[in-house]
């Protein structure tokens, strides 16, 4: 183990004293959630998973204690009963993505207390969480004691070159992941010596527990359920991320990876000087944030994304990048080859000689910019683009393009462009966008 590895052990390993701590606001949590599910007469088991229970964590961890209901109990029975108990425990808050579930505080700690079902066969779940005790009795039966601080040395690194995370906003390495990968290949290094081969569409598995290919740039076959990918969530970009920055990291191994400095908000100047002449040809849809988990939100904006490029793709006009960025505003961001295209644009008709050729020269005869014409063996006109300004365009469709289901709600949408992009409130995403270092070359 190197030098930086050592040092980022002594920032990252929970001391004695703090494992001791979060031990015992697990003992005394549990028989507070035994009891609220017996007032409610409701058979539970509780069950901690997750990090702190295969011994993975980093400091200051979060707990989480599953409520496994027997498997002949109603499904919206689990979920009520579950939540309740979870609200007369925590008096936490309702949240919400594939699955419901409380989260609250307890004795300094996050907690998120989930109801699931005590299946038997992982195959055979009944909610989407349902495997997550599984996963937690595989690692803890698979997994050298030396190796939890490599798979504490693997998440730090995720972290800091913004890959961890399966969630909806980082599309990135679960902590499941990260495990199995220390499981299957030893160590932090040589995990990192492996990705560095990589190219998309790698499939991984542990000896034993084969599976089929899944079509994800990633595939790790879950080893309690061959069926399933357990890198699903990865995406092409977080893949490539992590195998550039393996490859970086053992070129030269630096404590930046694992704790980069904050990006910080670009001034004006330097805005205007990096963009240059790309800025009159970038637009940018805000909005105000929505009340939203980011395991719901975040979905949403990439549709709207991609509903706001495909209108803009349907008219012209020739899509360069995009981005999303949220802080207490939403910014979709649209850089374009060009804002602005020609007033004319040539309408291709017909094939020379096809039956509705006919009714093509009928109907634009003295009624485009141009006669119609024939050109490589079908006839064409010029005609009036109705829209010439991709801003414009926006402004007046943005309302009635196919949103996410809670930002078509959104009353009102802002619309700007080029110079008017040098505003302050756009200093987050114009840096965001245009700062192309990695976290670590910060």
């Amino acid at each position: 183990m190197g030098s930086v590895e050592r040092e980022v052990l002594k920032r990252v390993r929970p001391s004695a004293a703090e494992d001791r701590k979060v031990l015992r606001a697990v003992e005394a949590l549990v028989p507070l959630v035994v009891d609220a599910a017996a007032a409610l007469d409701a058979r539970i088991e509780p069950m901690l998973v997750g990090s702190v229970a295969k011994g993975t964590h980093l400091r200051d961890p979060d707990i989480d204690l599953f409520m496994l209901f027997p498997e002949s109990t109603p499904v919206q029975q689990m979920r009520d009963l579950g939540l309740e108990i979870g609200k007369r425990v925590l008096g936490g808050e309702e949240h919400y993505a594939q699955h419901p579930y409380v989260r609250g505080t307890f004795n300094g700690f996050q907690v998120d207390l989930v109801p699931c079902f005590h299946i038997r066969d992982p195959r055979k779940k009944l909610s989407a969480v349902d495997r997550t005790p599984f996963h937690t009795e595989f690692v803890k039966a698979h997994m050298e004691r030396d190796q939890h601080d490599q798979v504490r040395l693997l998440k730090r690194f995720m972290k800091g070159i913004g890959c961890y995370g399966a969630e909806a906003k980082v599309q990135g390495f679960s902590g499941y992941l990260c495990e199995l990968l220390i499981i299957r290949f030893g160590t932090f290094e040589r995990v990192l010596r492996e990705a560095s081969g990589w190219t998309k569409g790698v499939t991984l598995e542990l000896p034993d527990h084969p599976g089929k290919e899944f079509p994800e740039s990633l595939t790790f076959v879950d080893p309690v359920d061959c069926g399933r990918n357990v890198a699903s969530a990865v995406s092409t970009d977080a893949l490539r991320r992590f195998i550039f920055a393996s490859r970086a990291y053992l070129a030269r191994p630096d404590v930046k990876f694992f704790y980069p400095e904050e990006r910080k908000k670009w001034q004006r100047a330097r805005i205007a000087k990096a963009a240059g002449d790309r800025l009159a040809n970038m637009t940018v849809v805000s909005f105000e944030r929505l009340d939203l988990i980011d395991d719901v939100f975040y979905p949403q904006l990439r549709k709207s994304l991609a509903s706001v490029t495909s209108l803009l793709k349907r008219n012209d006009f020739e899509v360069v990048g995009t981005t999303v960025f949220v802080e207490d505003e939403v910014a979709l961001l649209v850089e374009l080859s060009s804002i602005q295209l020609p007033r004319e644009r040539a309408h291709r008709g017909p094939p020379v000689g096809s039956p509705n050729e006919r009714e093509f020269r009928a109907k634009w005869d003295h009624a485009g910019l141009s006669e119609p014409y024939k050109e490589g063996g079908r006839w064409y006109v010029v005609i009036e683009r109705k829209h010439v300004r991709a801003d414009v365009l926006l402004k007046e469709r943005i309302s009635s393009l196919t949103l996410g289901k809670d930002v078509k709600n959104i009353s009102s949408f802002r619309v700007e462009s080029g110079d008017q992009l040098l505003a302050r409130r756009y200093a987050g995403v114009l840096t965001h966008y245009l700062d192309e270092r990695n976290p670590w070359e910060r």
